[in-house]
């Protein structure tokens, strides 16, 4: 048993609503939580079913969030690529690599976020 488990990632966002609904439309995303504070605003979102939170941030005073998205990208596993990725399209993600085979039945594609992070598909066999 570990010491501790990953529980959330936050990810930095310009606009708390944009965001959340690209994430509840494309990927299935429900607001469990939310945080009105004097300096940001916070949305915890959850996929039904799964232990861990993404936390939207948005701070109030409109600051540059450029450095926020040099990361690797957020990964999600799925049984159906070609329907996630379209659906992702279909939101607003940018496409950065179509669907690519990379062995052994393993096919992935790279998009951004309308924030820019990084998506990852990934469909095993």
């Amino acid at each position: 048993m570990p010491i501790a488990k990953l529980s959330f990632f936050k990810v930095i966002v310009r606009d708390l609503e944009i965001a959340r609904s690209f994430y509840e439309r494309s990927l299935g995303f429900e607001q469990v939580g939310y945080f009105d504070t004097p300096d940001f605003l916070e949305s915890i979102m959850q996929q039904p079913g799964t232990d861990v939170t993404m936390m939207l941030l948005a701070y109030k005073d409109g600051r540059d969030i450029s450095d926020a998205i040099h990361h690797g990208p957020t990964g999600f596993f799925t049984d159906d690529i070609d329907a996630a990725h379209a659906k992702l399209l279909a939101e607003g993600a940018t496409q950065k690599s179509g669907i690519i085979d990379v062995g052994d039945n393993i096919r992935i594609a790279l998009l951004d976020d309308p924030d820019g992070h990084e998506l990852e598909l990934c469909q095993m066999p």
